[in-house]
């Protein structure tokens, strides 16, 4: 009996299952991809969405081998949209887990870098991928940490007590244990208050010095530096 498309690439999506069980990503891509081919003979919107969610998974799982962040960020929040759309709630939770993580890294690695409104953008799509998972906790830390980079980029004390405002009101309610990111409120706050309280700004910019170190932020530490010596002599 002749098989049918559904027949044949449901064949497809069990080799491409059972070679991403065995950690070979690129064939089981190959065998989704053929899969979909198949399928667009046919009316079945399930059974595309659900080859497509494996075949941008199984890409994400590949791209991840070989340590393409942001490619496999990519892929894994295209899969994780099928499968949100499909219901599978397990399999678009594990998949947006995944995907927050890798954007948390190529965030952080930013920040390291001084690359402020870039680090700003991917703490904002980790946030947005929390948000599917119903997880208000890190949703929340990583919008304070996204307007922490924003206030790190701007250049107008003014903008920079804008986004550290909204920063703290996050941070205090969900708080970090992250060093740069304690040393950012900290160093901001010290700007806040330099002109007006310059002890408590010295305070501040002691905490924040600790926290660059812990950090290994050095261009950082050398600014804090200047600035508790030169408050120091100004009090």
């Amino acid at each position: 009996m002749k098989k049918s498309s559904t027949e044949k690439a449901n064949e497809e999506l069990g080799k491409a299952k059972v070679a991403a069980q065995q950690k070979h990503y690129i064939d089981a891509a190959k065998f989704a991809e053929k899969a979909i081919e198949i399928l667009k003979t046919e009316d079945n919107r399930k059974q595309m969405d659900l080859a497509k969610a494996l075949h941008n998974e199984y890409l994400g799982m590949d791209a991840v081998k070989f340590n393409k962040a942001l490619e496999a960020a990519n892929y894994l929040g295209r899969s994780g949209g099928f499968y949100q759309r499909l219901g599978m709630i397990t399999e678009y939770q594990r998949v947006f887990e995944q995907q927050a993580k890798i954007l948390l890294v190529i965030a952080k690695q930013l920040m390291q870098e001084r690359r402020f409104v870039d680090a700003a953008s991917y703490f904002e799509q980790a946030a947005i991928a929390y948000q599917r998972l119903n997880n208000k906790a890190e949703e929340m830390d990583c919008k304070a940490k996204s307007y922490i980079s924003r206030a790190a980029a701007e250049k107008h004390i003014s903008g920079r007590k804008l986004y550290l405002k909204k920063a703290v009101e996050l941070i205090e309610e969900r708080g970090s244990d992250e060093p740069i990111i304690k040393a950012h409120l900290a160093f901001y706050n010290g700007l806040f208050v330099e002109d007006e309280r310059p002890e408590l700004a010295l305070q501040y910019y002691s905490d924040a010095l600790q926290n660059y170190q812990l950090a290994g932020s050095k261009s950082r530490i050398k600014e804090v530096k200047a600035k508790m010596e030169k408050l120091t002599q100004k009090i």
